[in-house]
């Protein structure tokens, strides 16, 4: 299986095209570490402008679907696509140059890094030629201006090794700026706001909502709270999608959705 950076010239490389939206696609993914499959045929689409929620057990294999789409590793069987406006054809992954494929999908884990430098430099690690305008725009709807605010130099200020100087919930606002500064189509959350209470949670999501008519973004979490905003659901067990609906048709059901967030005591934080 191919992983790593080293492999981003094995193929031969297209471009993502003309600007414009962009769908992601999983399509008959099967994926293991080795040893029993991880994700044993996983069929996902997210259109543009659409919000997927992606949740599951934990161990179900939902950051492993955000590490393919980083492309931090490769499928054993079936393709991650990115899908351009009809007639377009879909793209793989593995057949996008390093650029092109950053440029267009921002992926933005729990634990995003934050490195030492100013507030300004970190937010900047993914569009080093983003306006000034751009970030400060970027910083406010996120929160993190509020934050720069506090600080003895605003956005100037280094933030320590790791941003040990900020809070976890602080440094969540910080990663989901830097991954929204570059403008991508394609938006992978992997439990971003976990380290936030419930109102940080909310006005994140609300962040979320500029400039996202045409972006496709798939949320993976699992405070009910977070994931019942999104548009569709889509529950992963046993390696496979095996329901996918809005959280009202999903969570009076008592199918896989119900009986999680039951099994989970978290239906009454919803």
């Amino acid at each position: 299986r191919r992983r790593g950076p080293a492999w981003w010239s094995s193929r031969p490389r297209r471009r993502t095209g003309t600007p414009g939206p962009l769908g992601l696609r999983l399509r008959g993914v099967r994926f293991d570490y080795g040893g029993e499959a991880v994700l044993d045929g996983v069929d996902l689409t997210v259109r543009p402008g659409e919000t997927v929620a992606l949740v599951g057990a934990s161990g179900a294999g939902k950051s492993t679907c955000a590490h393919l789409l980083a492309r931090y590793w490769d499928p054993a069987d079936g393709a991650v696509e990115l899908l351009p406006p009809e007639p377009g054809r879909p793209l793989d992954l593995r057949d996008l140059a390093e650029d092109d494929l950053r440029s267009a999908v921002s992926v933005v884990g729990q634990e995003a890094p934050l490195f030492h430098g100013t507030l300004a430099e970190n937010l900047r690690l993914g569009a080093p030629d983003a306006t000034a305008g751009e970030l400060s725009e970027v910083a406010r709807i996120c929160g993190v201006r509020a934050i720069a605010d506090a600080l003895p130099d605003g956005l100037d200020t280094p933030v320590g090794e790791r941003g040990a100087t900020l809070s976890g919930g602080q440094r969540a606002r910080v990663a989901l700026a830097r991954g929204l500064l570059g403008g991508p189509r394609v938006l992978v959350l992997d439990e971003t706001t976990a380290h936030l209470d419930h109102r940080g949670d909310a006005e994140l999501a609300e962040a979320l909502t500029a400039h996202s008519a045409t972006r496709a973004t798939l949320l993976i979490a699992h405070r009910p709270a977070t994931v019942r905003r999104a548009d569709r659901i889509a529950v992963l067990e046993g390696g496979r999608i095996v329901e996918e609906g809005t959280w009202d048709e999903l969570i009076g059901a008592d199918g896989p959705l119900a009986r999680l967030f039951t099994r989970e005591g978290s239906t009454a934080t919803a």
